[in-house]
């Protein structure tokens, strides 16, 4: 069987073997195959010649900056809230709605009380401020009065008794013209009336029989 097969190798073999020792390799080719093979026998090596370079550089396209890759910011307008409405609570009477009406009047009482005794307490010091001011304008009114006439300091100490010719009955003493009491001296004796000089001022004390 090998042997057979090896023969038919040979036989089919052998015309080639026979043109390739000649040197004559001819025979029919596909036209499919020849067109092929007619495209890379034309096929040449050509120059590669570099592009042009355009005479203004601003031509050229630069590469895009990072910035160009960034999208704009848009601006965003804050919507203002819209004002809400003010809840103003305004009952018609003070009463607290846990309270039983009993109760409030009680509390409304004792309110009353409160700035009754408050009132009060301001009026009493009112007056005691007032009292005090009157107080004080009436010293200021006698110390002027003093300033202005030393003599009444003595001169409702003094009261006459009786006067009998030059001699003048003052309480339960007898004085004359020359002396003194209380510091004011008996300058001049009158049938009804005695004149007393004090720190420089004179003044006249009449008889008072009661």
């Amino acid at each position: 069987m090998r042997t057979t097969v090896y023969l038919l190798l040979f036989v089919l073999s052998a015309p080639c073997l026979y043109a390739q020792q000649n040197g004559n390799m001819t025979g029919r080719v596909a036209p499919q195959a020849k067109q092929a093979l007619d495209a890379q026998a034309d096929v040449r090596e050509m120059p590669v010649e570099a592009p042009a370079v355009p005479a203004d550089d601003t031509a050229i396209q630069q590469p895009p900056s990072p910035q160009e890759f960034v999208a704009k910011r848009e601006e965003v307008t804050e919507e203002q809230p819209s004002p809400t409405k003010r809840v103003v609570y305004n009952p018609k009477n003070r009463r607290d709605p846990t309270l039983s009406p009993d109760d409030f009047l009680l509390l409304q009482y004792r309110e009353q009380q409160r700035l009754a005794a408050i009132e009060a307490e301001r009026q009493r010091q009112l007056a005691e401020e007032r009292r005090k001011r009157e107080e004080a304008e009436r010293l200021r009114q006698l110390e002027l009065a003093r300033i202005k006439d030393p003599t009444r300091e003595v001169r409702n100490k003094i009261r006459i008794g009786g006067i009998i010719g030059q001699e003048v009955f003052i309480g339960s003493r007898i004085y004359t013209v020359g002396k003194s009491i209380y510091g004011a001296r008996i300058v001049e004796v009158r049938p009804d009336e005695v004149v007393f000089s004090y720190k420089g001022h004179k003044f006249v004390r009449k008889v008072k029989l009661k």
